[in-house]
């Protein structure tokens, strides 16, 4: 029995065999790796959605070769104006679960069973890949940079969330369509992974992450890592700032109060030793402080209104 027969015996065992999964690809300049995916995809899914972001290449000729619902963005709008076409078209098309995958090959079409599994049979409404947890195989030579990154994000994040995620930037993801109605995005790029969390924490759905393979293909991203990166941990730090405004502006405050005392540390030894004024030294170690201060204050200010809001 092949894999889709399979999953085909499972679904008629669940109690409501008639949940309709759409599976959906957010892809750009892909036209390599598209079809074997979709093809692999339609063994667990009823549709899949493929969203061409203005790919200068054949995906989206390719793609609809392939029996994927295909829809086009004119120009490049980044990964989360493709997800949030993505979400749009699952809903008009009556989906009850949706399956999130990268169309470059990073993310194994046989592993969205695993993923399905909690939603279709546990009740849970947000469901997350993770390369981290025990049981996750590696596949493929991993990039020097991008355990850095993972680790960076994941901590940066993890100053906003209630709960502890292992990898918040892995796209293989499955949302019930509770989730699907709550995923309205504001931040655009590529940050939507982290926004997902975000979103699915304060709407209060019920989350887990279930170990999935570790999958580096050579040349698979089209993205820079460099340029990802930091604009998904800009994203993050904005969020801090915005939601934990007193350990943001805190932070901040105290290490430009630190700086100003060193300068004025040194102004003193340099007045006691020479018997020179360190005039420079003296007015940056007023002016870190007086900046640190202030910032401290308006952390203060900040959180104040934050609480505010969250007792109305």
């Amino acid at each position: 029995m092949g894999r889709g027969g399979r999953f085909e015996e499972r679904m008629t065992e669940r109690a409501s065999a008639d949940t309709k999964i759409i599976a959906g690809m957010p892809a750009y300049n892909e036209q390599y790796s598209v079809c074997g995916l979709i093809h692999a995809t339609m063994d667990y899914a009823d549709e899949v959605i493929v969203v061409d972001d203005g790919s200068t290449d054949n995906t989206s000729k390719l793609a609809k070769r392939a029996g994927a619902v295909v829809a086009r963005h004119k120009i490049n709008q980044g990964k989360t104006a493709a997800i949030q076409t993505i979400i749009a078209e699952a809903i008009m098309r009556a989906a009850d679960v949706l399956v999130l995958l990268d169309a470059d090959g990073q993310h194994d079409p046989d592993e969205i069973p695993s993923l399905l599994k909690p939603v279709l049979e546990d009740g849970y409404e947000f469901v997350m890949g993770s390369r981290k947890l025990n049981g996750s195989k590696k596949i493929g030579k991993r990039p020097l940079i991008r355990p850095f990154g993972q680790f960076v994000l994941k901590i940066s994040l993890g100053a906003i969330t209630k709960k502890k995620y292992t990898d918040p930037e892995c796209g293989f993801r499955v949302l019930s369509r509770r989730a699907m109605e709550v995923m309205e995005f504001k931040g655009s790029g590529f940050s939507v992974e982290a926004e997902m969390i975000r979103l699915a924490e304060a709407h209060g759905l019920k989350s887990i992450e279930v170990p999935m393979a570790e999958i580096y293909v050579e040349n698979g991203s089209t993205l820079n890592p460099w340029r990802h990166g930091f604009g998904n941990l800009r994203k993050i730090i904005a969020w801090i700032a915005e939601k934990r405004p007193l350990f943001f502006f805190g932070i901040l405050g105290m290490c430009f109060t630190v700086i100003g005392l060193l300068l004025g540390a040194n102004a003193i030894y340099i007045a006691n030793t020479s018997g020179n004024v360190a005039l420079g030294s003296a007015l940056a170690s007023v002016l870190y402080i007086v900046i640190g201060v202030f910032s401290m204050f308006t952390g203060l200010i900040l959180s104040e209104i934050e609480r505010g809001k969250g007792q109305r």
